[in-house]
């Protein structure tokens, strides 16, 4: 497939998760967020390009044990996750939509704690 067809599916599928879930379903914004990140890694060939450009600036990546690359990935799903939260939570839904998302995070972690 075409890598403009599969960020355009991302981006539509992405507006359903975060419309049905989030604003209909009242679903903490950290799950979305992780379902965001999955949705990321099943529809777009992240693995694949990181692993180009890792190879690209270190060689010897190819050489490593399959645990460390996967850390390294993992590391890399992270920063991802940091990114799409910072976008969707303080961009999107706080900037645009003036949600009071923040205080919604905060009242479900204590409702959980208690």
């Amino acid at each position: 497939m075409d890598i403009k067809y599969k960020i355009l599916k991302f981006i539509v599928l992405s507006f359903i998760i975060i419309y049905y879930l989030y604003l209909k379903m009242h679903m903490p914004i950290t799950l979305i967020i992780i379902l965001e990140i999955l949705l990321l890694i099943k529809l777009l060939p992240i693995s694949e390009y990181l692993e180009k450009r890792i190879l690209k600036y270190y060689p010897k990546y190819k050489n490593l044990n399959i645990w460390i690359k996967r850390l390294i990935l993992f590391i890399f799903y992270v920063l991802i996750y940091m990114i799409l939260k910072f976008i969707i939570v303080k961009i999107i839904l706080i900037g645009m939509l003036g949600l009071p998302v923040e205080e919604q995070i905060y009242d479900f972690i204590n409702k959980s704690l208690n």
